[in-house]
């Protein structure tokens, strides 16, 4: 993963920016980029794959931020594919980071620094992108008509949320949740009320095989309602 096969890469090129003061979500980004990179069987971990781990991530001030911004992980993986449509792919024992992906994670750290924040966070990164100015990410965002000011400015509203403590969601909100989770309650719902019936005819067979489904939607459904409840803050 980033954070270990590609950490100390990064830190012998930048000695002032220890990995340590990163966030959780800032790690987790690096982590999910690595598995972008690796998935698209590139020889490096580029800034696209930066932007993508931030779509992925759920939660954390970049996600929010870019979600803010109507910035859809679809729409951007389309326009990062068409943008690298002709580009080879080099073969590596494993992918490290680019120049310009350690110049982000450097500006993160100088914004992060003037800020008097505790931590780089997401956020930072995803100001980092739009600032590097030359990688496929900032051009995949100045061609969604989205700017460094917008960025900074979203990021900033979202870390300023973050000092003062995770949002509580509404009663509304929790009365309708996104499509995904209720489509994963009513399929625990159909499941369950299958498992009642198979119970009372004694179909013990097709009990336990519905058991084994009760369990693997209930983790699936809490996994998701937690990501949820997550963004929400």
């Amino acid at each position: 993963m980033f954070v270990t096969s590609c950490e100390a890469q990064t830190v012998d090129a930048m000695h002032r920016y220890p990995f340590e003061q990163l966030s959780e979500d800032a790690k987790r980004t690096l982590v999910l980029a690595q598995e972008e990179a690796e998935l698209a069987r590139r020889g490096y971990i580029g800034t696209e794959h930066l932007l993508l781990g931030m779509l992925r991530l759920g939660s954390g001030s970049a996600h929010r931020a870019l979600a803010n911004l109507n910035v859809e992980a679809a729409s951007v993986r389309k326009m990062i594919d068409a943008a690298l449509a002709h580009a080879k792919h080099p073969a590596a024992p494993q992918v490290v980071p680019t120049a310009r992906v350690k110049r982000v994670i450097e500006i993160a750290f100088d914004g992060s620094r003037r800020m008097r924040a505790q931590q780089v966070e997401s956020g930072h990164l995803l100001i980092g992108l739009a600032k590097e100015g030359e990688g496929i990410a900032c051009l995949v965002l100045q061609d969604l008509g989205i700017g460094v000011e917008r960025v900074a400015a979203e990021v900033e509203h979202e870390l300023a949320a973050l000092s003062h403590g995770p949002r509580k969601a509404t009663k509304s909100q929790l009365d309708n949740p996104p499509p995904h989770i209720q489509a994963l309650q009513d399929k625990l719902a159909s499941v369950r009320f299958a498992l009642k019936h198979a119970v009372e005819a004694k179909d013990t067979e097709h009990a336990v095989r519905l058991g084994y489904e009760e369990n693997k939607l209930e983790k699936e459904l809490d996994e998701a309602r937690q990501k949820w409840l997550d963004s929400l803050g």
